[in-house]
């Protein structure tokens, strides 16, 4: 008798335990709303203006850059940089020779690429070519790129040293951005260095990321206006 008194008193704890079909259950929570956030979108670069060609000026230029590339001694202002650069070793710097033909540019030209140093304390790269007289008329020619495809972000500079083996930099820095589309430089010489004897130098410096700083000088030259002289007194 107690027995089922027991199980009978089991039955009835177990049935209050089981929720009534006719009671409401609350409704499950509906999930929060979730938003994807907008991507940023990156610019792309501009198609870069290669069919432009350069200044028709062969006939008074005085001086090519491109062809002694590996004439003019290359550092990273810690150590030097081998030229034309190693293929894949970039870390300390790069400077290479490009041709028309390799950019597929539709006229003739001689293309200087210049990586700066990628890792370690130096964020730049120097080239100091030969030394030659400045003479009354010389501007330093070029045009402005980065390769294509790269999103690099530079600051392009020319500097000099002189007779001593003093080096200064006082000329305009050109900085440039891939998405800009090529600067062209055409900048007078001889208002500072007429007559003096310099190793003029080709200047890169990343601007506080080497990644993907591909930076490009397309026929850096040094043109003589023509007819130019003393003014006589």
């Amino acid at each position: 008798m107690r027995t089922g008194f027991a199980i009978f008193f089991a039955l009835i704890l177990l049935s209050a335990c089981v929720p009534s079909q006719a009671t409401p259950q609350p409704a499950d929570p509906q999930p929060a709303a979730t938003f994807t956030a907008i991507p940023t979108l990156t610019a792309a670069p501009p198609t870069p203006t290669y069919a432009v060609p350069p200044l028709d000026d062969a006939a008074n230029t005085v001086y090519y850059f491109a062809p002694d590339v590996c004439n003019a001694k290359w550092s990273n202002s810690g150590e030097e940089i081998p030229c034309p650069g190693i293929q894949g070793q970039i870390n300390a710097g790069y400077v290479d020779l490009l041709t028309d033909t390799e950019l597929n540019l539709p006229y003739k030209a001689n293309v200087l690429l210049t990586i700066p140093a990628q890792a370690g304390d130096f964020a730049e790269i120097f080239g100091t070519f030969p030394a030659r007289k400045i003479e009354l008329g010389d501007f330093f020619r070029t045009q402005l790129y980065c390769m294509p495809d790269s999103q690099c972000d530079v600051t392009f500079s020319l500097g000099y040293y002189d007779s001593s083996g003093k080096y200064y930099e006082p000329f305009p820095e050109w900085p440039y951005n891939y998405t800009e589309h090529s600067h062209l430089i055409n900048f007078p010489l001889d208002t500072l260095l007429n007559g003096q004897t310099v190793q003029l130098t080709l200047v890169v410096r990343d601007n506080d990321n080497p990644i993907g700083d591909l930076a490009v000088w397309v026929e850096p030259r040094i043109f003589r206006h023509p007819g130019v002289s003393t003014p006589t007194p």
